[in-house]
């Protein structure tokens, strides 16, 4: 096969940008003076970078995921990715390429630069281990695997790698027939160049467990190492202020990613930028008020943190 079919229930996930504005409530009545703009403005290119890096990698790799089954039992939930195609030159020794050169099918993106997956080859005779193989390992290389929005010109690319293993055995097809949970783990060291020229270094560990019920594929994103005094942590690195963080998950984030048209868009779940200049606590699945929505696709995300007079802050974003 030269281009194949890629399915886009895909494995991963992922989380929308942050933008930081206003403020909730001073901490007691005493005046204090206003949060310099520089520090929301700051908390706000570091959340942005963190959440977006975060959602092209899980979102990627389910292009890449999708490109090694191509399962047909859940094509009626499926749409085909656009602006992809697969070179199957060296499919014999379990290398794909996957040549990305447009938009995507939302047309809210637009993608270029290239991904190659590595599935484990070799034994006597060689052969290649299947992807649904209980523990089986693939290796994707991104290479200039850039990704621009649309809708404001702004672009991260990403190079490195991430080794994924498959946990449980399965794939999405066995998910949808037996609705037997598949977890995978993945690990990712990258380097970063965001749209200002800044390139940072930054790792990655999760694990994502995906389910199946009432026609739903969902994910369940969990932070799946210690860093430092920082448990279930998902990713670190150094932002572009040159601040070490840890972003860590205390409660999971949970979304959908097919069978429904609320894709990608966390329903639950919290996640914390750690070692910044002040804490940012993110929840997700919120009303516009900030309130827990109990709708099935929620208005979007809140973020507090306290700034450097002791104010409570707050903001609420749409998906």
């Amino acid at each position: 096969m030269k281009t194949k079919q890629i399915t886009k229930y895909l494995l991963a996930a992922a989380v929308v940008g942050l933008i930081f504005a206003g403020c909730k409530k001073a901490a007691d009545t005493t005046t204090v003076t206003p949060t310099p703009a520089d520090d929301a403005a700051q908390q706000s290119v570091t959340a942005n970078d963190q959440t977006r890096v975060d959602n092209e990698s899980n979102q990627s790799m389910d292009d890449c995921n999708s490109t090694l089954q191509g399962v047909s039992t859940t094509r009626g939930m499926e749409s085909f990715p656009c602006g992809v195609t697969v070179d199957s030159t060296n499919a014999a020794t379990g290398l794909l390429v996957l040549n990305y050169s447009g938009n995507n099918c939302a047309g809210t993106k637009s993608r270029t630069g290239s991904i190659s997956i590595q599935l484990p080859y070799g034994g006597t005779p060689a052969h290649i281990t299947r992807w649904k193989v209980v523990g089986a390992v693939v290796t994707l290389t991104y290479n200039n695997y850039k990704v621009t929005n649309l809708s404001d010109n702004k672009s991260i690319t990403i190079n490195g790698t991430h080794t994924v293993t498959n946990v449980s055995g399965g794939n999405m097809a066995t998910l949808v027939s037996t609705s037997t949970p598949v977890i995978h783990k993945i690990r990712a060291n990258m380097t970063i160049l965001f749209d200002d020229g800044t390139t940072r270094a930054w790792g990655a560990a999760r694990k994502r467990t995906f389910s199946f019920a009432n026609s739903i594929i969902s994910e369940k994103i969990e932070g799946d190492t210690t860093v430092g005094t920082y448990t279930n942590t998902v990713m670190w690195g150094t932002n572009r202020a040159g601040e070490s963080f840890d972003v860590t998950i205390p409660t999971p984030v949970v979304e959908n990613i097919a069978g429904t048209s609320c894709l990608y868009k966390p329903l639950s779940g919290v996640r914390v930028l750690n070692g910044i200049a002040h804490v940012v606590t993110l929840t997700y699945g919120v009303t516009s008020s900030g309130a827990p929505s109990t709708d099935p696709c929620p208005y979007g995300w809140k973020a507090d943190w306290t700034n450097a007079q002791g104010v409570a802050k707050e903001v609420v974003k749409a998906y």
